[in-house]
């Protein structure tokens, strides 16, 4: 790996066959990637490889472990020589704190349902009740809510109208009617849900059931689109490329 001796951000050019980061080491920078192919790999919890993709030039990877603190979920390699520019942890910081706080656990949200896909486990959340809120402005009117244990916010096939912020309490996700089978996943303080039903308009296949009482903030979609407009273009694009991978994924 050489480093450009300009100025500025660090531009750095990668030969073909290195692995720029692992699976499951911490995080402290992500790279864009001006000219270049590299392989995205999975190592899957019975041991095996599985190949995600190719990236090459105006991707960014490393970038999931920077916005919820956890582990790198994949591998990546470089296939071809590799100009890339370094993005570090503070950088993207930045970026989150310039954004609504809505953003953040948007963004944290969809990243955890891409680790569930790939099998990982999820990035714990730390905080108090009264830290996990969409909005910093106490002028604006949100819809806060207490939930008994065993609410049913949405089931298979019905269309969701909100996504809920979880303040205090647990959600459990239930394949089918949540009848039968283990949960799916479960979501405590700070994690939010439901989201992807509200932003494409599928319908669920699961349902979404409290299993511990508490409190969630209810979110409608305009507060989500008005949350993606005011990013930093990197984390617009971002979202949109998450939520069509999970898209996919589902459909898949």
């Amino acid at each position: 790996m050489t480093q450009s001796a300009a100025t500025g951000p660090k531009r750095f050019t990668i030969g073909a066959g290195i692995v720029m980061m692992r699976q499951g080491e911490r995080a402290d920078r992500a790279w864009l990637i001006e000219s270049g192919e590299l392989e995205v790999l999975l190592t899957t919890p019975d041991g095996g490889t599985r190949r995600l993709g190719v990236v090459g030039k105006g991707a960014v990877v490393g970038e999931m472990a920077l916005i919820d603190d956890g582990e790198r979920s994949a591998t990546v390699r470089s296939l071809t020589e590799v100009v890339c520019v370094e993005v570090t942890r503070e950088a993207f910081r930045g970026l989150l704190k310039r954004s609504p706080p809505l953003a953040s656990y948007l963004l944290q949200s969809l990243i955890a349902a891409i680790r569930r896909d790939y099998g990982l486990p999820p990035t714990a959340r730390f905080g108090n009740p009264v830290d996990f809120r969409s909005t910093n402005s106490f002028q604006k009117v949100v819809d806060r809510r207490m939930i008994r244990e065993g609410h049913v916010f949405f089931g298979p096939n019905e269309p969701v109208n909100a996504a809920y912020l979880i303040q205090s309490g647990r959600v459990a996700l239930r394949p089918g009617r949540g009848t039968l089978g283990e949960d799916i996943t479960t979501f405590g303080p700070g994690s939010l849900f439901g989201e992807i039903y509200l932003l494409t308009g599928r319908l669920p296949d699961v349902t979404a059931v409290a299993v511990a009482g508490g409190i969630c903030e209810v979110i409608d979609k305009r507060s989500f689109e008005d949350a993606v407009m005011a990013m930093p273009p990197i984390l617009k694009s971002l979202t949109r490329i998450y939520i069509s991978q999970l898209t996919k994924a589902k459909a898949g």
